[in-house]
């Protein structure tokens, strides 16, 4: 979701800092939604399934690479606002629940 596939380009990328958080705004040329990072398996990498939720990275245009459970996501039309600052309340009620994932 963050790059690019064979149906959609990144257009324009900005990073900021809103109150000490930093904030990626990437546009895309197609609709976007938001990661939902959901695991297809309760199983580990050990056995060839998903990546648990702790160890997901998300590498950004610049090259910089940020934990995914520490993200917050929000899409709009074209427009994706990433903003890194602690994780999200979907991560923290998922880590709570779901510790194997």
């Amino acid at each position: 979701m963050i790059g690019t596939t064979p149906e959609r380009d990144i257009v324009d990328w900005e990073r900021s800092e809103d109150d000490g958080t930093t904030v990626y705004t990437i546009e895309y040329d197609a609709p976007v939604t938001e990661p939902t990072f959901q695991s297809s398996s309760l199983f580990g990498t050990s056995t060839g399934g998903p990546v648990p939720a702790d160890d997901r990275e998300i590498r950004f245009p610049d090259g910089e690479t940020l934990p995914a459970n520490e993200l917050s996501f929000d899409a709009e039309g074209t427009t994706l606002r990433v903003r890194h600052g602690g994780e999200s309340i979907l991560g923290r009620i998922r880590r709570v629940l779901f510790p194997w994932l």
